[in-house]
């Protein structure tokens, strides 16, 4: 299956020497939602017109590469502090070690007196701020509140920042997407279910199998392909074991090209996932016309709306699950419908336009000066 391959890098502009934002961020061509948004901002050519200086501090592959891009991300954004060629941060974090990586990165920020903007993706947050200990918590709760702005995915996870961390500039920034580009020699199968994410508990793979076992005897034509990289074998597992393993397509991770031609297949997206912030995948599969179904966390509910432009299931509940695709499952044009009203709703309300007239907002309250653009 075709990977995606490395973006091409820019041609090297002369070094402007006046103070730049400085993003941090994965790199742009590895795998995970953030990346995916800052190749759309990248796309986009957000940011041009500013002197902008991107960061990678995180690479796919091996331990030692990962160390190495983050320790080389260390030395050039102490170099440009050191030059006095830093005007402000806007750092893009998860939980867990992403969060741990950035925190480094910001706290120089703060040694420097530079301002920054903490922008949080990802849906679990509250789990990783509970499980800290209270010295740990102490130390994210301080860099977060330290920032000048916070963005954040949903206006659910804008009111737990608020009234957990204390943070008095907390905004929601959706996340962009662009019109699909698919492939005109596709059919669309609408007995066909697609799950694009990683392969693991947290996201549901379990559950959508199960739900496929209790679908698969009234829907004959009916099956499911589940995209992305994690516990492959233990999902192969699981679908023999619920007599479906005929019905289960894993192409394992897709993107680009690949990923067009699944979308254009199938019929349904499906993300049952635990917990979510405003998952790419959804936002992609809706640019693409596909009715979604999710469940009812984080900022789902806010894209996904219920008999309007999907349906919503509860997490952790095949039986729920169950109930939200039957209706789209019997009704192919009513899927149809649903996936159109979705398609338009999307690209007006997470249009990279808007994204963009949000972060130049936040940028310009850090006072960047604009510039020569350098990434």
């Amino acid at each position: 299956m075709p990977t995606e391959q490395p973006t091409e890098q820019p041609t090297e502009q002369p070094v402007d020497p006046r103070p730049a934002l400085v993003m941090l961020g994965p790199d742009p061509a590895a795998r995970g939602g953030i990346a995916s948004v800052l190749r759309i901002w990248r796309e986009a050519g957000l940011g041009g017109g500013r002197a902008l200086h991107y960061l990678p501090t995180y690479m796919d592959g091996s331990a030692g590469r990962k160390l190495v891009a983050l320790l080389t991300a260390l030395l050039r954004f102490t170099g440009l502090l050191l030059a006095g060629r830093v005007a402000a941060v806007h750092a893009h974090s998860a939980s867990n070690a992403s969060f741990r990586r950035k925190s480094l990165f910001l706290a120089l920020a703060r040694l420097a007196g530079k301002p920054y903007v903490f922008h949080l993706h990802g849906g679990a947050f509250d789990r990783y701020h509970a499980g800290l200990s209270r010295l740990e918590r102490a130390w994210v709760e301080r860099t977060v509140r330290k920032a000048r702005v916070v963005f954040v995915l949903s206006e659910s996870w804008a009111t737990w920042l608020r009234q957990n961390i204390g943070h008095p500039d907390v905004r929601v920034l959706p996340n962009p997407v662009l019109p699909a580009e698919l492939p005109a020699d596709v059919a669309r199968e609408p007995h066909t279910l697609l799950f694009l994410g990683r392969l693991e508990e947290e996201k549901g793979v379990f559950v959508l199998i199960q739900a496929l076992a209790r679908l698969a005897g009234v829907r004959p034509q009916l099956k499911v392909i589940i995209a992305g990289e994690g516990d492959v074998e233990g999902v192969r597992t699981a679908a023999i074991a619920a007599g479906v393993a005929g019905r289960v397509e894993l192409p394992g991770w897709v993107a680009g090209a690949a990923k067009a031609r699944l979308l254009a297949r199938s019929g349904i997206f499906v993300l049952p996932s635990r917990f979510e912030g405003v998952p790419m995948a959804v936002l992609e599969a809706q640019a693409a016309g596909l009715p979604v179904v999710a469940t009812r966390v984080g900022g789902i509910p806010q894209v996904v709306i219920e008999g309007y432009s999907g349906r919503l299931a509860e997490p952790d509940d095949v039986a729920s699950l169950v109930a939200a695709l039957k209706p789209l499952l019997a009704d192919a044009a009513e899927a149809r419908r649903m996936g159109e009203i979705g398609r338009r709703r999307v690209l007006k309300a997470y249009g990279i336009e808007r994204v963009s007239d949000l972060v130049e907002s936040a940028w310009r309250e850090l006072d960047v000066t604009p510039g020569q653009r350098k990434v």
